[in-house]
């Protein structure tokens, strides 16, 4: 049966402005009987309308609405999400998580995950950007006009993860805390270095997780997840939330800045019909606050010793930090291995493989070498140099093109055209949102299904 044959019910009589319908219409439909189908009710409709509208009609009734009264506009995505829901314009679909965890999980606790996973020092709370980890615990403040299906709250979809990519980035945390910690002067640490992460968003959460003994995590997680979104941000949350119970003890000890981005933050975007534009720009401290926080050194934790050039929208930044004295160098993640040549302990935890810096304990404190920022006394014997390639430690920040380039260093980063936002149906009248445009098929929300990670 179509949905023309299905029996007609009137969730609503419209009478506004720029709402699509006029009153002879909604008037027309609200005198059908209840169990009519919508066939007979449009037809009703026609009858008292008249002949002379019957064109306008057939267009209302095969699109939602008619091209006169409404236009396509875009609007900022998190706004859309925060006011519609975070499923805005595809309610009826969902969200994937490879590699569910199933250990347990406490899914009263993500109504704290803000809270959880904020700075400890306080001067750092201005750089938190906590929107990801309020996503599961908002509630829509709105209903589009024209679309009025029900939202599945996140809390209820998400769930834990755990893969062999954030185990790796766990460790490889744990190895540049032992280094940070080794530094440390009276039972401190370094706090003279900023660490930036900038790893696909689980396995950013994951090493931030691995580090938190010696850093303090600033994370700036700057949209929510949707089922066709270009950043898999759903993935992010899902590490966190895999994490949280970490995050929320209370830290021993001050510790060192990090501030933690998700690379994915730029995915490529190109059909807007399709894909749900939930990027966003990294948004870093100024070169004259990291002064202020007694930050001297910057250390860009990418994802592989490939990755020679910052993202796009940190170029400035960073060229930035570097005029202010401010020492800026970049280390590949991959470059902490676990040392196979150390057998598995009898009773292990867990804690086996432990990464080195180079591969192995003998390299590991090689690192003061690559980078001699005031490093610690030499341990005995004196480290190896690792054997793998380490081109971070030539790195040195240049200004370039990108399409965050500002006309002027230090003014305030333009964004592309378009960027971070997504098309929405708007009556004419009043300026009121009918719907997502997130579909060109003829109704804004017709698709079903799952996007997966």
């Amino acid at each position: 049966m179509s949905k023309l044959d299905e029996p007609f019910e009137r969730a609503d009589l419209v009478d506004k402005p720029g709402i699509h319908g006029a009153r002879w219409w909604h008037e027309g439909l609200a005198e059908a009987p209840k169990d009519v189908s919508r066939r007979r009710a449009i037809a009703i409709a026609l009858g008292a309308a008249g002949v002379a509208g019957l064109g306008v009609m057939f267009a209302a009734a095969a699109d939602g609405c008619s091209g006169d009264d409404h236009e396509v506009a875009r609007k900022r995505a998190l706004d859309l999400q925060r006011d519609f829901g975070w499923s805005f314009g595809a309610a009826a679909e969902s969200v994937t998580f490879n590699g569910e965890s199933t250990a347990p999980f406490d899914r009263a606790a993500l109504a704290r995950m803000a809270t959880d996973l904020r700075p400890g020092d306080e001067a750092l709370r201005a750089y938190y950007a906590p929107a990801l980890f309020e996503a599961p615990s908002a509630q829509p403040r709105l209903v589009a006009e024209e679309d009025r299906t029900p939202i599945t709250p996140l809390r209820d979809v998400l769930r834990p993860i755990f893969t062999p990519a954030m185990d790796r980035a766990y460790r490889s945390g744990k190895a540049l805390a032992s280094l940070l910690l080794g530094a440390g002067t009276d039972g401190g640490v370094r706090r003279d270095i900023l660490v930036v992460v900038d790893l696909d968003g689980p396995e950013a959460v994951a090493f931030a997780a691995g580090a938190a003994s010696a850093c303090d995590p600033v994370f700036v997680f700057d949209n929510w997840p949707h089922p066709r979104g270009v950043v898999k941000s759903h993935l992010t949350l899902a590490a966190a939330a895999y994490y949280q119970p970490l995050f929320a003890r209370p830290p021993e000890r001050r510790r060192a800045p990090m501030i933690v981005l998700d690379r994915q933050r730029l995915s490529a975007y190109t059909d807007d019909a399709t894909q749900f534009d939930n990027r966003y720009v990294a948004k870093m401290p100024s070169a004259a606050a990291l002064s202020e926080l007694g930050v001297r050194r910057v250390l860009y934790v990418a994802p592989t010793e490939s990755d020679t050039l910052e993202s796009p929208d940190l170029n400035e930044d960073f060229v930035s930090y570097q005029g202010r004295m401010i020492n800026v160098k970049m280390l590949a993640a991959t470059v902490f291995a676990p040392d196979l040549g150390i057998p598995k302990p009898a009773g292990d935890t867990g804690d086996w493989p432990a990464y080195y810096y180079g591969g192995t304990a003998a390299s590991h404190g090689w690192f003061w070498v690559d980078y001699p920022w005031e490093p610690p006394p030499p341990p005995r014997p004196p480290p190896v140099e690792p054997p793998v390639q380490r081109p971070g430690k030539w790195y040195v920040p240049a200004l370039r093109a990108t399409p965050f380039s500002s006309t002027t260093l230090g003014a305030p980063r333009p964004m592309p055209p378009d960027f971070g936002t997504v098309p929405v149906v708007v009556a004419l009248g009043t300026g009121v949102i009918l719907g997502a445009a997130l579909s060109r098929s003829g109704s804004w929300n017709r698709a079903s299904g799952g996007y997966g990670g």
